[in-house]
């Protein structure tokens, strides 16, 4: 009876918040747009952008999380992160091929340099690349964690979503 009301509870939520929620992410996580994921079917949510050139942000690497649980010193030896950005229109909500890719981004942002297509929807994704020990390093592609959501298959189905205004 109270896993039936707790469906019923997470149902009302989801209706209530446009038929998406905040998801677990795998990597770094994005602080806009957010990561979403369609809360009738498991899949990721394309969030609204505010622009045709929108900035991306995310968590800078390594986060404030995994510094502190750092007991053996390996993160103050990370030199030199960058960040390497992918987008790739959804087409029939999988990725396409890519459209706009940066690599070496200082920051943990990005002001797209060409706009992209209006009332498009898109997915995207970031890493970063540092040098540990002298050896360059790079995380893994950053994505939702959703059901069948592995690294199994590039580009994958889980990177972020997003979706261009009207012109």
């Amino acid at each position: 009876m109270r896993c039936r009301r707790l469906a019923s509870l997470a149902m009302v939520v989801g209706a209530l918040s446009g038929c998406a929620l905040p998801a677990a992410v795998y990597g770094l996580r994005p602080e806009y747009p957010s990561a979403m994921l369609d809360f009738i079917e498991p899949k990721v949510a394309f969030v609204e952008v505010d622009s045709l050139q929108p900035t991306l942000r995310w968590e800078p690497f390594p986060d404030a999380e995994t510094r502190k649980g750092d007991r053996d010193g390996t993160l103050s030896r990370i030199r030199d992160v960058t960040y390497d950005l992918k987008i790739l229109p959804a087409e029939r909500n999988y990725p396409a091929h890519v459209v706009y890719a940066r690599s070496g981004l200082a920051e943990a942002s990005h002001k797209m340099e060409t706009p992209l297509l209006p009332e498009a929807k898109y997915f995207w994704t970031v890493r970063a690349r540092f040098t540990l020990d002298g050896a360059t390093r790079v995380t893994p592609w950053s994505r939702i964690l959703g059901r069948d959501s592995s690294d199994a298959v590039a580009p994958s189905a889980y990177y972020f979503g997003l979706k261009t205004p009207p012109r």
